[in-house]
């Protein structure tokens, strides 16, 4: 693979470019395993030092059961789940967090399933908006 060549003949140009693409994907794969590995002892590290308290709140006991990528977004999911009408936050948690289905959904808040549909495309619309818009904030 390292063997020198003058690169006028056609196979040699050939071949400098596949060696030149290989090299390069090689070491994208390698940057991305050592950055991989590296966030995953970051988290592992986070988890192990976090402290015990036996008195927090209701949103603080979620938060500490939610895995660690999605306490990064906390605050803005959190603002933007306030924001939501009592419905759309109902209807959204039982699609996401419970896996309910929109028929059922629809029974149980007295719609239709393209009603339900509605308001939780709806919510999830929101929701976007909020998270990007406290994105660009920072």
């Amino acid at each position: 693979m390292w063997q020198r060549n003058s690169g006028k003949s056609e196979t040699e140009i050939l071949q400098n470019q596949f060696t030149a693409y290989l090299t390069t994907a090689v070491k994208r794969r390698r940057h991305d395993y050592i950055q991989q590995q590296d966030r995953r002892l970051q988290i592992e590290s986070l988890t192990e030092d976090f402290p015990f308290m036996p008195e927090c709140s209701i949103e603080q006991d979620m938060f500490l059961g939610l895995p660690v990528l999605m306490q990064l977004e906390d605050s803005a999911l959190l603002q933007a789940l306030k924001e939501l009408s009592e419905r759309e936050r109902y209807i959204f948690l039982a699609r996401t967090l419970d896996g309910i289905g929109f028929e059922e959904l629809g029974e149980e808040m007295g719609l239709g399933y393209k009603g339900v549909s509605a308001v939780y495309y709806r919510a999830v619309q929101k929701i976007r908006r909020k998270i990007e818009v406290m994105k660009n904030e920072f």
